[in-house]
């Protein structure tokens, strides 16, 4: 049996056992038994992995979702890893990385790299980035490490940046031009039964999922953004939902966003 810390975490009244069932169906086919047993830091999945296809069901989760480098000497500087928001301020956006031995560690993305990255270089604040980008407390963010993390000194976090396919990502929800309602806290499975019972099937084009507990919610042309919120906070009580929306990154940054594809 092997111990291994997946790079997804639970929050809110989500128990981490809950999420077996959903591990067990990504290894399905597969000769080996999965089971949540809790969680480590601030909320990272700890699994127990046994049986016959163990290593290749770890080497499934590692390409599929990801494994928490868990102790720092394990990433090295310039690696990039998947992480997620753990908070943001005048001071940047802290990403908390799977890094909780010799001490916890995040990554710090500076006001100036994220203008730089997203902003055209344009002086925007922080807060008004990411409530354009909805760069809220838990959205999976791929960063990329720009000094080595062993050297960092206990409470400091590592400097990085945000890597390339993640702002290639970013640039592609805002030239396709489509709203998207990022749901925080709520399953795939949840969001998709909240859409149904609403009977918005036919305002939406997808549900992509972001993470366990984090879904955008696509949206077609002429839906309204605000209502459709309005609704999934209703629907979903425990969920925070934010409105990506494209025409007001274009309008803010005219010169790094290009006219939508539609």
């Amino acid at each position: 049996m092997t111990r291994v810390v997946v790079l997804e975490k639970v929050y809110g009244p989500h128990r981490p056992e809950d999420f077996t069932p959903a591990f067990l169906t990504l290894c399905s086919g597969l000769s080996v038994r999965v089971r949540v047993t809790g969680t480590i830091g601030h909320g990272w999945l700890v699994l127990n992995v046994s049986g016959e296809d163990e290593e290749v069901a770890i080497r499934l989760l590692d390409e599929e979702i990801g494994l928490a480098p868990v102790e720092a000497s394990r990433i090295k500087r310039f690696s990039t890893i998947r992480g997620k928001i753990s908070s943001f301020g005048p001071e940047g956006i802290h990403v908390d990385i799977g890094v909780v031995e010799p001490h916890e560690l995040t990554a710090l993305v500076r006001p100036e790299v994220l203008r730089a990255q997203l902003a055209d270089g344009q002086d925007v604040d922080v807060p008004a980035l990411a409530s354009l980008f909805c760069l809220a407390d838990g959205f999976p963010l791929e960063v990329k490490l720009l000094d080595d993390p062993s050297a960092v000194e206990p409470g400091e976090p590592v400097d990085a940046e945000l890597s390339e396919g993640q702002v290639r990502l970013f640039e592609r929800w805002v030239r396709l031009g489509l709203d998207r309602l990022i749901v925080f806290g709520a399953s795939h499975h949840a969001v998709k039964r909240a859409i149904g019972a609403l009977g918005l099937h036919d305002r939406m084009v997808a549900i992509e999922r972001l993470g366990l507990l984090e879904n955008a919610v696509v949206l077609k042309l002429g839906t309204s953004p605000r209502k459709m919120t309005s609704a999934l906070r209703r629907r979903l009580r425990n969920a925070r939902v934010w409105a990506f929306r494209p025409w007001r990154i274009m309008r803010a940054f005219p010169g790094r966003y290009g006219p939508p594809s539609l």
